[in-house]
């Protein structure tokens, strides 16, 4: 769709379709994939909506700091639909220019909340297994959820400033600054949170090797105290407190102190550590499958532009950008579906609403 406004961009400030014209990103000619959104919708509101409904209700799971930061995730989920939403009134009700508009306006946006919510899950797991007293003591429901409200809502408003500040009028354009700015930002998230995966993953199975054998710090000489002192536990549960002791012996004026061997079980480490390294694959893959080939598509634009010089020419990668806003969507599906299958007790409360 052209706009009929009397004023006309620069052509070479906004995407044009492949006729020179204006490109309408609202607009989708392929019915296979409006029935694949139509699908997408029908399974993944229901069970995005279901499973923050049961973090919400239960007790049980909204009083853990890390089920605040899950619950992020699905309200990000959950805005993917948003979107998807405006494209199928737009192609079945209301095909009106003022809807193309908040389409252009929210389009983006579901992209940076999960990218941002998964860096605030991602930062809390590294907190808890470096510093594991701080976060117990510190990183409480109300604090999370104080977080993850404040800059859920501070970011849409930060990434659209340009709108906000009325310093780009909101018409149903594609700019081209504006699409640079936003790769940047969402490359830098990408980067970050798929870094942080790792380290986390490397922490946790470091960790693990520590819980097989305990090694209080070696000492010549200990002179005689009647006091202990009090050492952090590992649980299973809470992969996140490292084991160390320091034996005292009143009676003797010199006591020399070994690593000791303790009986642990070996499969359940074993599970643990099998979750770990799949929960470091579920998360890559995902980031690499739902963000990966906007960076790519643009990489080829840019190269396309660079040898072609003129942007009509190049025009024809918009046929693309339909399709990778709907893998985020089909991620949106899977994903808690993978959440729900994961977690047994979520599992449990879940089907048994």
């Amino acid at each position: 769709m052209n706009s009929n406004s009397s004023l006309i961009p620069d052509p070479n400030e906004i995407v044009l379709n492949i006729y020179g014209g204006v490109y309408n990103p609202v607009d989708i000619k392929d019915k296979t994939l409006i029935i694949l959104k139509f699908v997408c919708c029908i399974i993944g509101i229901p069970l995005n909506v279901s499973i923050a409904v049961t973090i919400i209700r239960h007790r049980r799971l909204h009083r853990k700091p890390r089920n605040i930061f899950l619950l992020g995730i699905i309200f990000s989920y959950l805005a993917f639909f948003v979107p998807a939403m405006i494209e199928l009134i737009y192609w079945g009700f209301y095909p009106d220019e003022s809807l193309c508009e908040v389409y252009v306006a929210v389009v983006s946006l579901p992209h940076f909340l999960l990218l941002w919510n998964m860096l605030l899950a991602l930062a809390d797991r590294f907190v808890a297994i470096n510093y594991p007293l701080l976060h117990r003591e510190k990183m409480t429901v109300c604090l999370a959820s104080c977080f993850v409200c404040f800059t859920s809502i501070s970011l849409p408003f930060l990434l659209k400033f340009v709108y906000t500040f009325r310093l780009i009028p909101l018409r149903c354009i594609m700019w081209i600054v504006l699409v640079k700015f936003l790769l940047i930002v969402l490359a830098v998230l990408f980067v970050l949170c798929t870094a942080l995966n790792f380290v986390v993953y490397r922490k946790t199975k470091a960790l693990l090797r520590e819980t097989r054998t305990l090694h209080p710090p070696f000492t010549d000489v200990v002179q005689p105290s009647r006091h202990f002192r009090s050492v952090q536990v590992s649980s299973r549960n809470n992969i996140q407190q490292r084991a160390s002791a320091i034996i005292m012996n009143e009676n003797s004026a010199a006591v020399a102190v070994r690593p000791m061997s303790v009986h642990v079980d070996r499969r359940k480490i074993n599970r643990i550590e099998m979750e770990a390294t799949l929960t470091l694959i579920l998360g890559v893959t995902s980031l690499l499958v739902t963000f990966f080939p906007y960076f790519v598509c643009f990489f080829l634009y840019r190269l396309c532009r660079l040898v072609m010089g003129s942007q009509s020419e190049c025009s024809n990668f918009n046929w693309i950008s339909p399709y990778l806003i709907e893998m985020g969507l089909i991620n949106a599906v899977y994903s808690p579906l993978i959440f729900l299958i994961r977690n047994r007790e979520l599992w449990k409360l879940n089907v048994t609403c």
